[in-house]
């Protein structure tokens, strides 16, 4: 199984930010996991940065409409949160996913880079 963003593309955003990143959980052929009923626990980690950071099931939203939207669920981030994650590229995104019993770990490496916050000048 593997953790993929929206359109299968990387994955930024800037420490001090709310945040919230869109993912789709999907098999080995590619095609959308239905996360109905499932438990989801994510971990960011990599280099140039703290880490891992753990964030719990609360702070996941899976979509509702597994039907249409199946694997797609949500991470909200605070700005704490953000910022916890420390700086730097080539970041890894690892989801836990608890299924009826059944245990999934999603990692998806090289998708997330955290940039500083710098202030305008």
């Amino acid at each position: 199984m593997l953790l993929n963003s929206q359109n299968n593309l990387p994955i930024a955003f800037t420490q001090g930010d709310d945040t919230t990143l869109e993912l789709i959980v999907t098999d080995d052929q590619g095609s959308p996991v239905d996360l109905t009923g499932a438990s989801l626990s994510t971990q960011i980690l990599g280099p140039n940065g703290v880490g891992p950071v753990t964030f719990p099931n609360s702070q996941h939203t899976i979509d509702p409409d597994q039907l249409t939207n199946r694997g797609k669920f949500s991470l909200a981030l605070s700005a704490d949160d953000t910022i916890s994650c420390g700086e730097g590229s080539a970041k890894q995104i690892i989801t836990e996913s608890i299924i009826s019993g059944a245990k999934c770990v999603l990692p998806r490496v090289n998708l997330l880079t955290v940039y500083p916050n710098v202030p305008l000048q």
